[in-house]
């Protein structure tokens, strides 16, 4: 699943994040977020989401002085946004998207874990890791890797596998919390999606992985993910 990425702009420019608020069935009462990190030039020009997260991967040779500027960004960002939250009285979590193929390599991972051990060791009880951006092909030893490296910075980590994907076995066998499916805020009808959401969710509930949907944009989507099971939702519904 390696997306070809809009190219990040180069030059001054700062970090910024939504910060979107997700719907809990599971866990009702409990305020969670999801985090969508962003680069914004000086012009005014942007990288979000997405594109922001590949930004540095997209190529062979992995761009890594882009890749951890970019993490120690969205890191900060994170810990910033719930020392606000806690302020306000609000004990709150954030999914916090992550690459896993640039965590993947050796000096990436550890200017990772340099970074969550800055900002993240007094609060990992509010942080749910969401691994995208997988290789085609990987194996356990790959995911066990990736669990190793997040898990003394998080509260649980979940997997966001390619939409394709039917089986999430190897993420149940890895000690994966949860798995999440993005429909990118777009306005599919609700009834042209329902298959894939249900497969989606038997599959997830087949391997006791808690379903997190992501980008549901309308109240028809938000009323059928509760109706097949998903226990978060986040997207322009809720927000």
């Amino acid at each position: 699943m390696n997306n070809t990425a809009q190219q990040q702009p180069t030059g001054e420019g700062r970090f910024d994040a939504k910060f979107w608020q997700l719907e809990s069935y599971k866990h009702p009462g409990q305020q969670f977020y999801y985090c969508s990190p962003a680069f914004i030039a000086a012009d005014g020009t942007a990288i979000v989401g997405d594109d922001f997260l590949m930004a540095g991967s997209e190529e062979r040779v992995l761009d890594q002085k882009l890749i951890s500027h970019n993490i120690f960004g969205t890191i900060r960002l994170v810990a910033n946004f719930l020392h606000e939250c806690k302020l306000k009285g609000e004990e709150a979590k954030v999914v916090v998207p992550l690459n896993a193929t640039a965590v993947s390599v050796e000096t990436v991972a550890v200017d990772f874990a340099d970074t969550c051990r800055e900002y993240f060791a007094d609060i990992s009880d509010q942080i749910i890791f969401e691994m995208v951006n997988f290789p085609d092909k990987f194996t356990i030893d790959y995911l066990d890797h990736i669990g190793i490296l997040v898990f003394p910075f998080c509260q649980e980590y979940i997997a966001r596998p390619s939409p394709a994907w039917t089986n999430f076995t190897i993420f149940a066998n890895c000690n994966f919390q949860g798995v999440s499916f993005d429909l990118k805020n777009k306005p599919w009808p609700s009834d042209k999606i329902r298959p894939h959401l249900e497969k989606f969710c038997q599959s997830a509930s087949l391997n006791r992985l808690t379903p997190y949907l992501m980008g549901a944009a309308s109240p028809d989507i938000q009323g059928l993910a509760n109706e097949l099971g998903f226990k978060f939702v986040a997207g322009k519904a809720i927000d």
